[in-house]
């Protein structure tokens, strides 16, 4: 799985050229896309064909990025990493209600980063916080993953178990169908927090040395999305999600990008 983005440079002079009408407003905009591997900083520093270097920041939180990897990983028949990256897709949301809720109760971002501290290490102290603070703003314990999935992931991730596709498929839709409806309780009620949250995140990822270097945001359709609301989309099943991506990944693969 590779993020696509274009130069913001080129995309400038493109648009540039078409409203002035110039002979290189036809350029095949194909030419300045980059194809680089995801990152943990959410940085990506790419150089387009023509020579452009420019950062480009993606705005997605890790539990979308990780839920699409997983997707990905199905798709390419690596089972046990699909399971992986559903699990931690599902561990980082929770992270993510924590820090949107806190936010909303006007927590300030230094505080919440010292609380986290303290549970970042152990994912279970971790569920725990989620689920107490699901009860207390919510009023209802949080619809979690039954015991035979659990079972199922503690197997393939601590016991070498190797999943089959229908298995890293039914537990991939497990943590979809938990995810979900928090995502759009969050999306309903809490936008500013979200805001607030993925601007506190840009900011994060932003250096000193940036000054100077074309830098753009961008925002991808990930299956698990803050940002696209499409009522088809935020109801279909991971296999339709899947096929979807199979039939963009053979058009990507079609495509000629520098690396």
């Amino acid at each position: 799985m590779k993020l696509q983005s274009s130069c913001p440079v080129c995309l400038k002079e493109f648009i540039t050229n078409q409203m002035i009408g110039t002979s290189e407003s036809s350029l095949p905009m194909i030419t300045n896309l980059s194809s680089v591997g995801f990152r943990e900083d959410g940085r990506y520093e790419m150089t387009c064909l023509k020579g452009h270097t420019s950062i480009t920041f993606l705005q997605q939180q890790k539990f979308e990025i990780l839920f699409d990897i997983g997707a990905y990983a199905i798709i390419d028949g690596y089972y046990r990493e699909a399971v992986s990256s559903f699990t931690s897709s599902l561990e980082r949301f929770y992270e993510f209600f924590i820090k949107v809720v806190c936010i909303s109760k006007g927590i300030s971002e230094s505080k919440v980063v010292e609380a986290w501290k303290e549970v970042s290490n152990q994912s279970e102290r971790q569920l725990g916080a989620f689920i107490f603070l699901h009860l207390l703003e919510l009023g209802c314990k949080p619809t979690l993953l039954n015991n035979n999935k659990i079972k199922f992931r503690n197997g393939v991730i601590h016991k070498g178990m190797i999943p089959s596709e229908e298995q890293a498929l039914e537990y991939g839709q497990a943590v979809l169908d938990v995810i979900r409806p928090l995502l759009k309780i969050l999306k309903e009620n809490y936008s500013e927090a979200i805001s607030t949250a993925v601007f506190q995140y840009l900011n994060s990822i932003r250096n000193p040395s940036d000054d100077g270097v074309p830098v753009s945001t961008m925002c991808l359709t990930t299956i698990l999305s803050l940002s696209y609301a499409e009522p088809a989309h935020e109801t279909q099943s991971l296999s339709e999600a899947i096929s979807q991506l199979n039939n963009w990944k053979s058009i990507v693969e079609n495509t000629v990008f520098p690396e």
